[in-house]
């Protein structure tokens, strides 16, 4: 004999009804729980916070030319949006690129002639946090001989739009002497 379902397990539980046989009433059996769900978009209030350096024993160094920050600052959503623009645009179809940094946290904002209090206000845009050091942006490539002279045209127009200084950096596989 089956027990019933608990209430807290009611809910959870979906039962069908099985097919009935020769001389059976109808019987219920306990269908599994659903474990996939899709994960919903993240809308987060977070406070507005300091942003944590990168780690000292951890440089963020990748082979080719980068966009490096060289203050920490958040960066808006938009302004991450216009250098993918700019990157795509002088580079054409083919060419690579690496965004490294991602809008995630909330910013709020209240509406106009709210008076003190009242909440925390709605969810404006997001930003990224991102710490001094960190390539921001990121053309994959090696220089295959010394004394290459790189072209960064590209990542001057993007340093333009950026809200703080950035410094470009050019990681190369040429290493001097006999290694």
């Amino acid at each position: 004999a089956r027990r019933p379902l608990s209430p807290r397990r009611r809910h959870r539980c979906r039962r069908r009804p099985a097919l009935a046989s020769a001389g059976q009433g109808r019987q219920l059996v306990e269908m599994p729980p659903v474990r996939f769900k899709p994960p919903l978009p993240v809308r987060f209030k977070v406070p507005k916070g300091t942003i944590p350096p990168l780690p000292p024993n951890e440089p963020d160094i990748a082979l080719g030319k980068s966009i490096v920050a060289a203050r920490p600052h958040r960066i808006t959503a938009d302004q991450i949006e216009y250098s993918r623009k700019i990157l795509r645009r002088l580079l054409g179809r083919k060419g690579d690129f690496l965004i490294n940094i991602h809008a995630t946290y909330g910013v709020t904002k209240k509406a106009e002639n709210v008076k003190m209090g009242r909440g925390k206000g709605a969810l404006e845009y997001f930003v990224a946090r991102v710490p001094a050091g960190r390539v921001m942006f990121h053309i994959p490539a090696l220089s295959p001989f010394p004394g290459y002279n790189p072209n960064f045209a590209a990542f001057r127009e993007i340093a333009d739009k950026m809200p703080m200084e950035v410094k470009f950096r050019n990681q190369n596989n040429h290493f001097p002497g006999n290694l």
